[in-house]
């Protein structure tokens, strides 16, 4: 009686055991999908988070966790494009710890000090195209940024505004940008405003800009190849560059996060 009692339970050790390497394959496994090449890869670049993974993201509990590592841990999760909010992350603590924090570095340049939307005004329209492929007298064109446009097709009637705190690092006019103003967030996120109309007042590069602040006025200026100067409608052309090991300026889809903050406007009396 005793020996079969033994019998069974080396059985039932040994399924644990085979069990337990299962589980350590599969944790393996989805921590995989992490490497030093995972922040230049197309897929991180989308940065797509639904509006609602975002909301869900900062509604968590003050404390229990930063919250650029929930949302690192939720994209990873999804595949990069998660549908649903999936917080574990010891996996990649685990086997991928450095490769991990490195991506909440990324994550939190594009996402950490994002807090009001770029224009103020509700009647603002924009779409996901970045990266778009586009003819242009017969060239093909890659876009960087996200182009938005308001009902009024006017130049200075909208005031464009930081979405963050930082320090100006970029401003003046270009030939391809018009006048623009290039902004350093805190946590090394470079916010780029592009095609402005005019300034809101006098600045220097240096100086410090808080965020919900008036940087300019919507217009057309500059151009784009095949167009002359003040040709191209008005709009403002946004983009989010962050620094990598391999390039200081990786520009990556604004998309999601003018999705995200779309609703947070500052309201403005023109």
């Amino acid at each position: 009686m005793k020996h079969k009692i033994c019998i069974v339970l080396f059985c039932i050790l040994i399924l644990i055991c085979i069990e337990g390497g299962q589980e350590i394959l599969l944790r393996r496994s989805r921590a995989s999908i992490l490497n030093t090449e995972t922040c230049a890869t197309e897929a991180f670049r989308e940065q797509r988070l639904l509006p609602g993974l975002y909301q869900q993201l900062k509604k968590q509990e003050p404390g229990t966790a930063d919250w650029i590592e929930n949302l690192t841990a939720v994209m990873l999760n999804g595949g990069f494009y998660p549908e649903n909010c999936s917080f574990d992350k010891e996996p990649y603590l685990r086997y991928k710890y450095r490769e991990y924090k490195d991506l909440c570095d990324a994550y939190r340049m594009v996402w950490n000090d994002a807090e009001y939307f770029p224009v103020a005004s509700k009647e603002i329209f924009f779409e996901d195209d970045w990266i778009k492929s586009e003819k242009n007298d017969g060239k093909d064109q890659k876009r960087a940024g996200c182009d938005l446009f308001g009902k009024c097709d006017q130049a200075d009637f909208y005031p464009i505004i930081s979405m963050t705190d930082g320090r100006i690092e970029e401003i003046g006019w270009i030939p391809s940008d018009g006048y623009r103003i290039g902004i350093r967030a805190p946590s090394g996120g470079y916010f780029y405003y592009a095609h402005l109309s005019s300034y809101e007042r006098l600045r220097e590069k240096g100086t410090l800009v808080d965020a919900g602040e008036i940087l300019g006025f919507m217009g057309n200026t500059g151009c784009d190849p095949g167009k002359a100067e003040g040709k191209i409608p008005v709009h403002l052309n946004f983009r989010i560059y962050i620094r990598m090991p391999c390039t200081d300026a990786m520009n990556v889809n604004p998309y999601w996060v003018l999705r995200a903050v779309q609703k947070k406007i500052i309201n403005c009396v023109y």
